[in-house]
């Protein structure tokens, strides 16, 4: 028995650090393909779906935190579509980066074409295994297949001295030379980087299975079945398959086996890749061409610094952007978690949830001069790694408990001699032992993140010194036109008051008492714009509702000649108690809602006014004001945005900028609004609050 060279759980620490060997091609074609604003997801899937490396990785990262919001990603169309190309193309980047520049001695020793060869054969194979067996998920069945042997490129670049020389081993022996060197096999080490990568459970055993006898897996899920079966075909044909198990007779295994490898010949030569031995040995494997491997390496080079703190794509504009830009490539390049901004104000680190989902973190405050606090020291050595909770002051083991995590990875951001703040990222023990080794490349990120937030924090300024100046040019223009406004309505209103005086005790005199009174409303509303803004703040007083819904109506039948074809009906509870609240706040709500109204019903209709009184609590009460109209009801996407400006739509449903007034208004109050709307009408509810007198009645 050979001695075990690595205990479980060390093998399993470098497994977590080991980043996969790509093949150059691959990765030169993903670039491109990415780089193509022609190319659609299709395109750059069906690239990146033949390299296992750079599936492993897009699948890795587009279940991150940082990307995946809980959704449920079952193939690489998908995972596309929420990493983006660019994301992508840098994940292609990186992968090149660590391969090129001397990260995988180990890998260079073996020739790596026959395993890429072997795993996209078997991913061709479950692919078409799937629908011959009725698995609905096929492209889930392909990424299992191209990932089935994953832990082998993982163990190689983990150990490569040990792993290199088993590398060409394969079925029983190549098992049991892993256990007894590694503890473990390649297949369960798939299996625990799949988990580790957060990925589905089910497709963790079909990479943790494939190794597993066919009557073991009788009863197994049909993906881990479906990969089972596809390793076979692509490792030994139709040689010692029991059709019997899986259900396919012969001809169908054959129809399989050929349309895969068809499709197999085609990738290889796409990708100039001789499929056989006895060809790869005459042209030379891809891994001894220089051209390649030097257009690889430029090409990686060139982006290294410039495209590893921030996303590729336009410049974030704010501060918050900018900072979850570079949380997410630090997730990417680092393989970091959860993450804190420690803003520095005021001699003192102030905690900031860069993607805004943790308040807690808002009441961390470390002193820039804590003794205590080797975050606080990062600030000033740009790189600090903790790992030792016993090591650590308060401070910072509050940050390693608040982010879950066994280490952390603090990086202080400094810009053109502006010290800005900390960024502390969560790091698992094995990351954290990898990039013990990298205080450069954290050094170089560390800088770039600081030039993007800086970047960021100018473009925001700016943004904020234009928005004042457009802002003090329209309120000196607004003040301008309320000057000559004004004038023109104090002549109207004293013109006005002379009227009335001329017809004390006839008819007309209510009339012009009303218009009266809403010149005022509408002469306060413009001086408070004058000043500046309307303010939310409230002027109470004593407001008989009934009263004020029928002074309302007969308002607004004298100024809206639609109002003649439409039926008023009243419901009003008598006795109401007295609201004290901003009386003409609530009549521009009530008249809004009456004006939407009856603009929902131009051919006629009935319009209802209610009014009711609700006991809610010892002393307590609410008064229901209703709105109700016969129209056709609201559209459902007005609805969904009800208290938001909208194109106005007269005549057809309630829109325009009188609702979003109504909710603003409703805000102030401290009032809740109601809607109901089908096609036989909509309806309005306003419920205010009121004190109730000691006598708990309202009479």
């Amino acid at each position: 028995m050979a001695t075990v060279l690595e205990a479980p759980a060390t093998i399993h620490q470098k497994l977590a650090a080991a980043r996969l060997p790509a093949l150059p091609q691959v990765v030169l074609q993903v670039m491109q393909q990415c780089e193509d604003e022609a190319a659609g997801l299709t395109e750059i899937a069906a690239i990146v779906g033949q390299d296992a490396a750079i599936s492993a990785q897009v699948m890795r990262v587009a279940h991150s935190p940082h990307y995946n919001r809980g959704r449920s990603l079952e193939n690489l169309n998908q995972c596309l579509a929420v990493l983006g190309t660019q994301t992508v193309r840098r994940i292609a980047l990186n992968q090149a980066i660590y391969d090129l520049l001397g990260r995988f001695q180990g890998a260079a020793r073996v020739d790596l074409i026959p395993f890429w060869c072997h795993s996209l054969l078997s991913a061709l194979m479950a692919q078409r295994i799937a629908g011959e067996v009725g698995y609905p998920r096929a492209e889930e069945a392909y990424l299992a297949g191209l990932l089935h042997d994953i832990g082998r490129l993982a163990l190689l670049a983990a150990a490569p001295d040990d792993y290199a020389p088993l590398f060409d081993s394969e079925g029983e022996t190549l098992l049991a030379e892993e256990r007894s060197r590694f503890g473990l096999t390649h297949a369960e080490a798939g299996g625990w980087l799949a988990e580790r990568w957060r990925l589905d459970p089910l497709f963790c055993d079909s990479l943790r299975f494939h190794h597993e006898s066919a009557a073991r897996l009788r009863d197994a899920h049909p993906l881990v079945q479906v990969v089972h079966l596809a390793n076979h075909l692509a490792t030994r044909g139709l040689t010692g398959i029991d059709t019997g198990i899986w259900g396919l007779d012969t001809a169908r295994l054959e129809t399989v086996l050929t349309t895969a490898q068809d499709a197999f010949r085609q990738s290889a030569e796409a990708f100039g890749i001789p499929p056989s031995e006895a060809e790869r040995k005459i042209a030379g494997s891809p891994r001894d061409s220089e051209a390649a491997l030097h257009a690889l390496a430029r090409a990686a080079e060139s982006r290294l610094v410039a495209g590893s703190a921030c996303d590729e794509g336009s410049p974030p504009d704010r501060q918050q952007e900018a900072m979850s830009a570079i949380v997410r490539s630090a997730s990417l390049i680092f393989g970091t978690g959860r993450a804190a901004w420690l803003e520095l104000a005021d001699g003192k680190l102030c905690g900031v949830s860069p993607e805004g989902q943790d308040d807690r973190l808002r009441e961390i405050r470390i002193p820039l001069s804590s003794t205590a606090s080797r975050i606080a020291q990062a600030m000033d050595q740009t790189v600090i790694l903790l790992a030792r909770e016993a090591d650590l002051g308060l401070p910072d083991r509050h940050l390693l408990h608040l982010l879950a995590a066994p280490a952390l990875l603090c990086l202080g951001l400094a810009y053109a001699g502006e010290r800005m703040g900390v960024l502390v990222l969560a790091l698992d023990e094995a990351s954290a032992a990898d990039l013990r080794e990298r205080r450069a490349l954290l050094s170089s990120f560390a800088a770039e993140a600081a030039r993007c937030l800086a970047a960021a924090r100018a473009r925001t300024q700016a943004l904020v010194e234009t928005r004042s100046a457009v802002e003090t040019a329209y309120q000196s223009r607004v003040r301008e036109v309320i000057h000559e406004v004004a004038n023109p309505l104090g002549v109207v209103h004293n013109y006005l008051a002379l009227l009335r005086d001329r017809l004390a005790g006839e008819a007309g005199a209510a009339e012009i008492d009303l218009m009266r009174e809403e010149l005022r409303r509408v002469s306060g509303i413009l001086q408070q714009l004058r000043l500046g803004e309307i303010p939310a703040t409230l002027t109470p007083e004593a407001v008989d509702l009934n009263a004020l819904i029928h002074r309302v109506v007969e308002f607004c039948r004298r100024g809206k000649p639609e109002m003649a074809g439409i039926e008023t009906h009243f419901r009003l509870e008598q006795d109401l108690p007295t609201v004290r609240s901003d009386r003409n706040k609530l009549k521009q709500i009530l008249i809004n809602l009456v004006f939407n109204a009856v603009e929902a019903m131009p051919g006629g209709g009935r319009l209802t006014l209610s009014s009711a009184f609700w006991h809610t609590g010892r002393q307590q009460g609410q008064i229901e004001l209703g709105v109700e109209d016969t129209g056709p009801g609201i559209p459902d996407a007005v609805l969904q945005q009800l208290y938001s400006p909208v194109a106005t739509r007269k005549g057809g449903g309630h829109a325009g900028v009188g609702l979003a007034i109504v909710g603003r208004l409703v805000a102030e109050l401290g009032a809740v609004i109601q809607c109901h709307s089908t096609g036989a009408g909509t309806r309005f509810k306003l419920l205010l609050p009121v004190q109730i007198e000691a006598t708990g009645t309202h009479v």
